[in-house]
């Protein structure tokens, strides 16, 4: 049996080859483009402003473009959230990746965890806020629990790194306290940082905030929290 490469096969049916990679690659960009303006338009203006013609003209294409992808702004919404957190569970599972982490302590890995939480949250404070809030107030309420579950997912990635150091826990149920510890740094994360309006904190920083929800983390966990510098009192006038 004789084999022909594809434009042999083509030439000999009079016909143009197709170039579907080209046209796939340029589908892929047009999609990234629009994806990351919506980002954009979202983590500078908030969910208000994330409109149709808004996000198109950041993204430099027509209002017609958009429609062509997307039938309406929620389903543009949707994919936005699911890109968000996609990512965000991909790079959390890179980071912490056991072979990373060898040889770090239970507490030193909580420390980690947590400045990182804390850094995430800093940098991506307004797509953050916009993001939760469209999804907190979704009509649908079965995309409501696909997108907390979501959400949830990439801090049980997080929760995961410390529950495989269980034998230096002392909290006598390890796996559901790793978990609802990162879900109550979240949720005070999510109420210190997330604000427009940033409501009065204890600490002076985000890196005095880190320190004292990890020490209220080991604790809970009961982790010695060895290595940590006590945080220096300040007068008060």
């Amino acid at each position: 049996m004789n084999v022909h490469s594809h434009d042999d096969t083509v030439k000999r049916a009079g016909a143009r080859p197709r170039a579907l990679p080209t046209k796939q690659a340029r589908s892929r960009e047009t999609l990234d483009r629009l994806l990351e303006a919506a980002e954009a338009v979202l983590a500078e203006e908030g969910l208000d402003a994330a409109t149709v013609p808004g996000i198109a003209g950041r993204a430099g294409l027509s209002v017609g473009v958009v429609y062509r992808r997307f039938p309406d702004k929620d389903a543009l919404m949707r994919a936005v959230y699911e890109r968000f957190f996609a990512r965000s569970l991909d790079a959390n599972r890179e980071a912490l990746d056991p072979a990373r982490w060898e040889g770090v302590s239970a507490a030193d890995a909580v420390r980690a965890v947590i400045r990182g939480l804390v850094h995430g949250y800093r940098r991506h404070r307004g797509l953050l806020r916009a993001l939760l809030l469209y999804a907190q107030t979704h009509p649908d309420r079965d995309f409501r629990r696909r997108a907390d579950a979501m959400n949830t997912e990439t801090l049980r990635e997080l929760g995961a790194l410390i529950l495989a150091r269980g034998g230096e826990i002392a909290h006598p149920r390890p796996e559901a306290a790793t978990e609802f510890g990162v879900l109550v740094i979240a949720a005070a994360l999510n109420t210190l940082l997330l604000p427009e309006e940033r409501r009065t904190a204890p600490f002076a920083s985000d890196e005095a905030l880190a320190t004292e929800l990890a020490r209220m983390y080991l604790g809970y966990l009961g982790l010695p929290d060895g290595g940590a510098k006590p945080a220096r009192r300040q007068r008060t006038r």
